[in-house]
């Protein structure tokens, strides 16, 4: 595609469709290294806090505790997260040590702008680095630069993800669908294709948290015209595309494409998402006590939740993921009254407060049918791999001497 750096594109990565039996729960852990950030995208949930004093930020050895704590719960993966993850300079030590403790797969989420770096990028991966989720936002230069508000990251971005590929680490790409990028999303897929995504995510923005403020106005989205424009783009591509997760929107605006549909019900069943219980018991309980009481109140509401089947014969962990997601439900959704009647009911998020006071809820309608109550009965995602899969083996290389520094 014209839009990307000259040259050949990249060969499209290979997808791994190993068949599992029943899905499992993730045994991928979440660790928020803190949320500094190298970038200023107008849609970031945390944009507030991007400028958190170092000193405030999450310090090594709390970390390194972190990680210990995933092992224990059984977490075979983890994912670094932020704020951006490579502007710390121990990030290298981090991903170390998460290979000593016997970690599977070590991934990590990012703008891209340090992985620019070659030999930045080989020593990571080299470190063990073997999984990459690459935020990318439109087909163009001007498309994702003006979401990143950084001149020249998208050049810096797309070099980030040759990088990862030729150093043997998986790529994946994460396309946050906005008001100004869902025109174009059926290019710009098909020029991540091009690039080498061995799977796509497509989070709609969401007004939640600090994004909901009036500077992201030109972010916000419909649902309605967010949801015609991903059926669009996998019609367009759809002999092609690796694995594909569609996150924050109602079941119901994508009837038929249900497959592609990860929301919080089903987020902990993707092996390339995160357990909800193990991030947010490591974020929020941070003395015995409080993990005593965190387990709880998330076991006894998630005798609330309205997931019958699932009630009766739960899954090793799932009455506390379903537990705080009624909590996030309760506190921070709206179950409207078209809701009641719609067969997703049960396995659907509903909808953030926040899109409500903008958009109402007028285009919420419900889809008629017998009702679902397995969170996963369509979820192509939950069952792609197992978490037992290693994603890549980076190459070995020889030590590169060129320049880390920040770019």
């Amino acid at each position: 595609a014209k839009c990307l750096r000259s040259g050949a594109a990249l060969a499209m990565a290979p997808r791994n469709l190993q068949a599992v039996n029943a899905p499992a729960l993730t045994r991928r852990g979440e660790i928020r290294l803190g949320y500094r950030c190298n970038a200023r995208c107008d849609f970031c949930y945390y944009k507030e806090r991007l400028d958190t004093p170092k000193d405030e930020e999450p310090q090594l050895d709390t970390l390194r505790n972190h990680l210990y704590q995933l092992r224990r719960h059984g977490a075979s993966e983890v994912e670094f997260t932020g704020g951006e993850p490579t502007i710390r300079t121990d990030l290298l030590d981090l991903v170390s040590e998460a290979r000593e403790l016997g970690f599977r797969n070590i991934s990590m989420i990012t703008n891209g702008l340090r992985l620019a770096n070659t030999g930045y990028a080989t020593r990571l991966i080299g470190a063990g680095l073997n999984d990459c989720l690459i935020s990318i936002h439109g087909h163009t230069p001007e498309l994702h630069d003006r979401h990143t508000s950084i001149p020249g990251s998208f050049a810096k971005t797309l070099q980030a993800a040759s990088n990862v590929l030729e150093n043997g680490a998986r790529l994946r790409v994460s396309i946050t669908v906005t008001g100004l990028n869902y025109p174009y999303l059926t290019e710009t897929v098909g020029a991540m294709l091009d690039l080498g995504a061995a799977c796509i995510h497509l989070p709609v923005f969401s007004p939640v948290s600090d994004a909901a403020d009036a500077s992201a106005d030109a972010m916000y989205v419909s649902y309605t015209d967010a949801a015609t424009a991903i059926k669009g783009a996998i019609n367009a591509h759809r002999s092609r595309l690796p694995p594909v997760s569609v996150k924050y929107i109602p079941v119901c605006f994508l009837e038929g494409y249900e497959n592609f549909v990860m929301n919080l019900y089903q987020q902990s069943f993707d092996p390339d998402d995160w357990n909800y219980y193990w991030s947010n018991k490591l974020r929020r309980a941070k003395s015995g006590i409080t993990r005593v009481l965190f387990d709880l109140l998330v076991t006894a509401v998630g005798y609330t939740t309205r997931l019958g089947v699932q009630r009766a014969h739960p899954r090793p962990g799932q009455r506390q993921i379903f537990g705080l997601i009624r909590i996030v439900e309760l506190l921070r959704k709206k179950r409207v009254s078209a809701c009641k009647d719609c067969r997703y009911d049960a396995v659907c998020d509903h909808v953030w407060k926040g899109y409500i006071d903008r958009f109402g809820a007028s285009e919420i309608r419900p889809v008629v049918g017998s009702r679902i109550t397995d969170p996963v009965w369509a979820y192509d995602m939950a069952r792609y791999r197992s978490s037992s899969d290693r994603v890549a083996e980076p190459m070995t290389r020889s030590p590169v001497t060129v320049s880390d520094g920040a770019v």
